[in-house]
């Protein structure tokens, strides 16, 4: 991991929301980047004992709601007992950021320890193992929303395909940082994938008023389906959303080809 360089204004504004909704934590800086002309996008790990209603996405929203869109952040929140982990891969996350990461706050009464130095190696084969499944899953689902025959249930089928991005962005995760998440809303997913690849921004965040409504309408949560009495939409919204997900997912494959050749 490379020496992350970042504006020490912003980073203390982050601090101030996340310790209102967990505290006390301990907070990393683990990436950092520009993005939509000036945005300023952190990805976070925090660790904490007192995490409930405290999840990442929710964090994620604060920040970006009070500082105007002007920061934003990836914030993934576990427990210090996470650091147990048996799944080597995200063992390695975690033991790639506490020894090189940016540390923004200490919880002194529960610091995070570094783990064993015998940390196993990759497992490639399970990671394959595990991308091959994403894409089956991905697969059948954009499969499913395209040759539906059924009319007027396009939320139906646009909750097809956000699983289907799901899964995409999980593998694409799992095989780029090693990581596993514990938050699966596709938003939070997608700006996880933005560490490593310009994907999502390429594919789903053009700002223009029809692309944040389209983007909105593939990350609504299929259980909200639950709640609904009508459940069409416009048709060219649904095939627009359909051909960038099927963008996404050969884009997708080619990424991980790259490392996997």
């Amino acid at each position: 991991m490379q020496q992350i360089i970042f504006p020490y204004e912003h980073s203390q504004k982050l601090v101030e929301v996340i310790k209102h909704h967990i505290s006390p934590c301990t907070i990393f800086v683990w990436g950092y980047r520009t993005v939509n002309s000036g945005t300023h996008h952190f990805d976070l790990l925090v660790f904490s004992n007192k995490i409930a209603g405290g999840s990442g996405a929710n964090i994620a929203n604060t920040i970006k709601e009070q500082s105007g869109g002007s920061i934003t952040a990836s914030v993934l929140v576990h427990k210090i007992t996470d650091l147990a982990t048996k799944q080597p891969n995200q063992q390695r996350f975690f033991d790639n950021i506490l020894r090189n990461g940016q540390r923004l706050c200490l919880d002194k009464n529960n610091p995070p320890y570094l783990l064993a130095d015998n940390i196993p190696p990759r497992d490639e084969e399970a990671e394959k193992a595990y991308w091959l499944k994403c894409v089956a899953v991905a697969q059948f689902n954009i499969h499913a929303a395209a040759e539906s025959p059924h009319l007027e249930v396009e939320l139906c089928k646009i909750a097809l395909l956000n699983t289907a991005c799901i899964q995409i962005a999980l593998g694409l995760i799992r095989i780029n940082l090693g990581y596993t998440p514990n938050e699966f809303s596709l938003n939070h997913l997608l700006n996880l994938c933005g560490n490593f690849t310009n994907l999502p921004t390429q594919l789903f965040h053009q700002q223009t008023p029809t692309a944040i409504h389209r983007y909105k309408m593939l990350c609504t949560p299929p259980s909200l389906l639950n709640h609904r009495t009508k459940l069409n939409a416009k048709e060219q919204d649904f095939l627009c959303l359909l051909d960038t997900c099927q963008q996404f997912l050969e884009l997708s494959k080619n990424l991980i080809h790259d490392s996997y050749p």
